[in-house]
C-alpha cells in the first residue's frame, strides 16, 4: 500500500515533520511492505519554516532588526529554490510578534512593523526577490506603516513633519510619499500567506477584533480603527488600491492592506501555498491512502487549515483521506464532508498536560495509525 502522510503540527507536542514521522513508524509496523511518504504541512505558521527545510532544502538566515518596540531582536528568515527561483519566506512575527513584546508593555498603540520592513530589505540586498510573508501572531496594529517606513516610504503629519519610526506612526499619519522608496522593489514578487479574511477598518477589522489581545483598551481600539480609515482613503489616492475591498487586508494589524497596495502582494491560503511548493498534489496522484491531522480538529479546521484543505485535494483526485488528531469536535458533520474518518489518537484517560508531552503524542500516533493502516487494509488493495 502506498500512503501520504501530510499533517500539520500537533501544537505544544510535535511539528509536522515528527508527527509525521511517528505516524510513518505505525504504518510500517502494521505493515512493513508499505510505501510511505512523509510530506510535511503548515499553513504558513508555526512548523512551516520546518516544512519548507524538508522539502526544499530550505536555509535559514539571520538578521539583527528593530523589535515591535523599537529594540533589538534577532530575526530568521529562510531562503529556498522554488521554480527555478531563490524565494524568501519571512513570518512577521519573528521582527513584529507577541512574543517579543513583555507582557507589561503590550500595547498596539507603541508598537510598529519597522523590523520587517528591514528583514525584506536585508534579503533584498542580499539579492532575493521572490517572497513569501506570512501574517500571524503580530504585536502590532499600524497598518503596515512601519514595514514601509524600512522600505523608503515616507509618511508625514498634519503641519507636515516626517513621522520618525518610533511608537506607532499610523497614529500620526496624514500623508505619505513614495519617492524615495527601493528601486528593486520594482523586480520584487510579494505572496501573502494568511488565512484571516477581516476587512482593514470597521466592526470586522484589524483594530476591533485583534487589538485588545494585543494590549489596547477600547478607546485605544477606537482611535486605531479611526486611524485606519483614515490611511485607507490614503492608500487609496496613492496606490488607486482600495484596501477596505480586499479580503484579509486587516490581518496582522492592517499589513495585509499595506502589502497589496504598497508591494503589489497577492493574497493566498497558506496550507495552499505550502501544497503548492511541496508538490503534494502529485504526491497524493500517486498514493492509495492520505492521512492528515493536526491537534484539533473541529470547525476552526474548516477556515483554511491543513487538514480540510489537504482533503480537497484528496477527493479531486478521487483517494481515501483519514484524520488523526490528539482532540476532535463531537459535531463532525461538517468535517466528514471532506475527511472519509477521523480518529483521536487519545488511547486511555490522561490529563492534558500529560497527554501533550511529546513522548506520549509520539506513541499514541504511532498505535493510532497502525490500527488505522489495518482497518483500512481490509477494504483497500494493497
Amino acid at each position: 500500500m502506498k500512503v501520504v502522510i501530510a499533517v500539520d503540527s500537533f501544537k505544544g507536542s510535535l511539528s509536522s515533520l515528527k508527527a509525521g514521522e511517528a505516524i510513518k513508524k505505525g504504518i510500517l509496523m502494521a505493515d512493513s511492505k508499505a510505501e510511505v511518504v512523509v510530506s510535511p504541512m503548515a499553513d504558513g505558521g508555526e512548523g512551516t519554516v520546518e516544512a519548507l527545510i524538508h522539502a526544499l532544502n530550505g536555509e535559514k538566515k539571520a538578521v539583527s532588526v528593530n523589535g515591535p518596540l523599537m529594540m533589538p531582536v534577532l530575526a530568521e528568515y529562510t531562503v529556498f529554490p522554488y521554480n527555478g527561483n531563490d524565494h524568501v519566506f519571512i513570518e512577521s512575527a519573528a521582527s513584529s510578534g507577541l512574543t517579543l513584546v513583555p507582557e507589561e508593555k503590550r500595547t498596539p498603540m507603541e508598537t510598529n512593523t519597522f523590523g520587517l520592513g528591514e528583514q525584506i530589505k536585508h534579503a533584498i540586498h542580499g539579492g532575493y526577490r521572490h517572497f513569501i510573508l506570512s501574517l500571524g501572531g503580530s504585536a502590532t496594529n499600524d497598518g503596515g506603516v512601519g514595514m514601509l517606513q524600512a522600505l523608503g516610504w515616507e509618511f508625514f503629519d498634519r503641519a507636515g513633519e516626517l513621522i520618525s519610526n518610533n511608537g506607532n506612526p499610523l497614529l500620526h499619519v496624514a500623508s505619505m510619499s513614495g519617492e524615495n522608496v527601493m528601486g528593486e522593489l520594482k523586480e520584487c514578487t510579494f505572496t501573502i500567506a494568511s488565512d484571516v479574511m477581516n476587512p482593514f477598518y470597521g466592526p470586522e477589522g484589524a483594530a476591533y477584533v485583534f487589538a485588545k489581545q494585543k494590549g489596547a483598551s477600547n478607546d485605544d481600539i477606537d482611535q486605531l480603527d479611526q486611524d485606519l480609515r483614515m490611511f485607507a482613503g490614503i492608500l487609496h489616492v496613492e496606490t488607486g488600491v482600495n484596501v477596505q475591498a480586499v479580503l484579509g487586508a486587516g490581518a496582522a494589524g492592517g499589513l495585509g492592506g499595506a502589502m497589496v497596495a504598497c508591494l503589489h502582494a497577492e493574497m493566498k491560503s497558506g496550507a495552499e501555498i505550502m501544497i503548492e511548493m511541496t508538490g503534494l498534489s502529485d504526491k497524493i496522484k500517486w498514493a492509495d491512502l492520505v492521512i492528515t491531522g493536526e491537534g484539533s480538529l473541529d470547525e476552526q479546521s474548516l477556515m483554511g487549515k491543513v487538514p480540510v484543505t489537504v482533503a480537497k485535494y484528496a477527493k479531486t483526485h478521487g483517494k481515501p483521506i483519514i484524520g488523526l488528531a490528539g482532540r476532535i469536535d463531537t459535531k463532525l458533520d461538517k468535517i466528514n464532508e471532506y475527511l472519509d474518518a477521523i480518529f483521536s489518537i487519545q488511547t486511555q484517560c490522561r490529563t492534558l498536560e500529560e497527554a501533550m508531552l511529546e513522548k506520549v503524542t509520539v506513541q499514541q500516533l504511532e498505535v493510532t495509525a497502525g490500527q488505522v493502516l489495518r482497518a483500512c487494509m481490509l477494504a483497500i488493495p494493497k
